[in-house]
């Protein structure tokens, strides 16, 4: 599990991360991202994302708004993929985000903490 600080309001960070159209902007070696399935206020429930030409597979995503937590694991017949959470709690200058992956099929070891690093740089920035 990743722990890392940032200074965001555990709300706004929440928001940050949920924003699939945004994902582009930060997560590490993706290509594409395009939402398969939303629910009835528009929220991505499965995406599909490619990375390079050899990595591609579809996440389906539970979100917990008041908890300011994702969860997410591979679509039903997905080889490649990540399962894991996130979630993001106050702090007194911002909040926490944790970040964990539970499996790693097609990732290596090390995502877990370029997409935390990632993530910490594009709230740096501003969105």
């Amino acid at each position: 599990m990743e722990v890392q600080p940032l200074r965001a309001s555990a709300p706004d960070a929440y928001r940050a991360f949920c924003d699939v159209a945004q994902q582009r902007r930060w997560v590490p070696g993706v290509k594409k991202v395009k939402v398969v399935r939303s629910d009835s206020s528009g929220r991505a429930l499965e995406v599909f994302y490619e990375f390079g030409e050899s990595l591609a597979y579809a996440l389906v995503y539970a979100w917990d708004d008041g908890g300011h937590k994702a969860r997410w694991v591979p679509s039903s017949g997905v080889g490649d993929g990540v399962s894991g959470s996130v979630w993001f709690e106050a702090a007194p200058t911002g909040c926490v985000m944790h970040y964990q992956l539970e499996a790693l099929k097609g990732r290596g070891q090390e995502h877990e903490g370029d997409v935390v690093r990632a993530f910490v740089e594009f709230i740096g920035r501003g969105q």
